[in-house]
């Protein structure tokens, strides 16, 4: 049949032939000028009423403002969509591409145009930030003794920790970092992972927990709350070494319990924290050194003594000595093979 329109050409769809299909239907509108709202902080575009997270810089965010403001009609399959930024003027930028898309089997190409003109505005999230809004505090106490590359290093990880966070959650972040007395400060954005954040420093390094609020004034009727969480650390790290009535043990592991190895027996218990935190403490950077193997034979080697340089025999249990030194640890004048 012919087309109903033109009445020259085959039916293609809707009683109509390509061609007039082409010239009747608007298969995308076009707006000349679109507004956009672009948190110069982070990127973020204001749709609605929400922030809505946007990788890249300002010419990304101006074209998916552009894409974003495209009418299709109905019926049209898998619209692509090509568009750059031509030029930019200020906050004013010329996007211009094509889009390309299916119509009941017929491939459709239309160039478009526009103006995007952008308004900076902080987003909700990058005003609390530079505003110092924090919803809690966690106190990270009981450094000291640390060396400076380990508080670097626990802080380090609470940052990655931190970043990993904001990318599902952009109210999570550290408003601000104060080094004080014995420990550090750190102003947190979201109270439910400060929380979670102070049970996992308490589950990795073990010590101590307590939190205690203070009401910070009132929002939709209701109290509002300031948290803080005091995480104390035990005084030693994994690798360290406890004291107990003259024994020493080696730390192994830390989680809800300590668990240690006798270097005298080998044997490994486990230490509630308390316990552990009451014994004497050694760190392992001032103990632990590489002993000088004199000789060889079986499983037992000779060392040399690092403050008396006599030679001293040593049972291996286990451990390879296939190298010129071993390790060990000097403990109250006592020398063990750790």
């Amino acid at each position: 049949m012919l087309c109903l329109r033109c009445g020259k050409r085959e039916q293609f769809a809707d009683n109509l032939c390509e061609n007039c299909i082409l010239e009747t239907i608007t298969p995308v509108e076009v707006k000349p000028v679109v507004h956009g709202t672009v948190c110069p902080s982070c990127n973020r575009i204001l749709h609605h009423r929400s922030w809505e997270e946007c990788p890249g810089n300002l010419p990304d965010a101006v074209l998916k403002i552009a894409a974003d403001s495209l009418t299709f009609m109905e019926g049209l399959k898998n619209p692509d969509i090509e568009l750059s930024v031509d030029s930019s003027d200020s906050n004013t930028f010329r996007v211009s591409g094509k889009v390309r898309t299916n119509y009941k089997g017929l491939l459709i190409e239309k160039e478009i145009g526009m103006e995007v003109r952008i308004s900076n505005v902080l987003c909700t999230f990058c005003s609390r930030k530079s505003g110092n809004y924090f919803e809690a505090i966690i106190q990270i106490r009981g450094l000291d003794g640390f060396t400076r590359e380990e508080v670097d290093r626990i802080l380090e990880g609470i940052r990655n920790s931190v970043a990993s966070a904001y990318r599902k959650d952009p109210n999570v972040f550290i408003t601000r970092e104060e080094e004080v007395r014995g420990g550090w400060d750190l102003y947190m954005g979201d109270n439910s992972f400060a929380k979670q954040l102070s049970q996992k420093l308490h589950d990795t390094y073990g010590g101590e927990t307590k939190l205690s609020s203070s009401l910070f004034g009132r929002k939709d009727g209701r109290d509002v709350y300031r948290y803080t969480y005091l995480v104390r650390f035990p005084g030693f790290l994994q690798g360290d070494y406890l004291i107990r009535e003259g024994e020493p043990l080696k730390i192994e592991k830390i989680a809800r319990v300590v668990k240690v190895r006798s270097l005298r027996t080998g044997r490994e218990e486990n230490l509630n924290m308390h316990e552990a935190m009451s014994l004497r403490k050694l760190r392992k950077a001032d103990v632990e050194m590489e002993l000088i193997i004199v000789s060889r034979s079986g499983d037992e080697v000779q060392v040399l003594h690092p403050t008396s340089f006599r030679t001293v025999e040593m049972l291996l249990g286990g451990r390879s000595a296939e190298e010129e030194t071993i390790t060990g640890a000097l403990i109250d004048g006592e020398l063990y093979l750790v």
